[in-house]
């Protein structure tokens, strides 16, 4: 019993340290990664889900499910300080034959370095990654931007 214990609380402790790693950027910090992505022409893997939940939407309430994940370069970023709402950022991934654009004016987002992926991801991320951008939409899509290795 006390050893299980002191594994749950050892695996919170790890949990809510890497938790705290993860940095909650702002519009202009996530468009600046974006422009110097676009700038230094960086291959990006992008990959998104809808709904971004725990559970399944079909079973739980109707709705459309749905994934998609593409490579890319940033080839558009735009910033209108004085727009509200989704209009006041805009991205625009090329990926060759598909074009992807984003209204991200409204949404949430998370930079990460792949050292500060959990533990268990950890060594795939640095092999494969320089850094991630999540972007949250106030529906519920996640999109998540990779910056790949070359």
């Amino acid at each position: 019993m006390v050893r299980e214990s002191f594994l749950i609380l050892s695996h919170l402790i790890v949990r809510r340290e890497w938790e705290t790693k993860q940095m909650v950027v702002t519009l202009e910090d996530a468009l600046t990664v974006l422009k110097k992505w676009r700038d230094e022409s960086a291959s990006l893997l992008i990959v998104a889900e809808s709904p971004f939940r725990q559970h399944l939407r079909g079973i739980h309430e109707p709705g459309v499910d749905w994934s998609m994940g593409m490579r890319a370069k940033v080839s558009q970023v735009t910033f209108s300080p004085g727009a509200k709402g989704p209009k006041a950022g805009i991205v625009v991934f090329d990926g060759g034959s598909d074009n992807l654009s984003l209204s991200v004016g409204g949404c949430a987002f998370v930079y990460e370095e792949p050292h500060e992926a959990q533990p268990i991801v950890r060594a795939e991320a640095e092999f494969a990654t320089l850094s991630a951008l999540s972007i949250f939409f106030p529906s519920n899509e996640a999109f998540v931007a990779y910056e790949l290795r070359e």
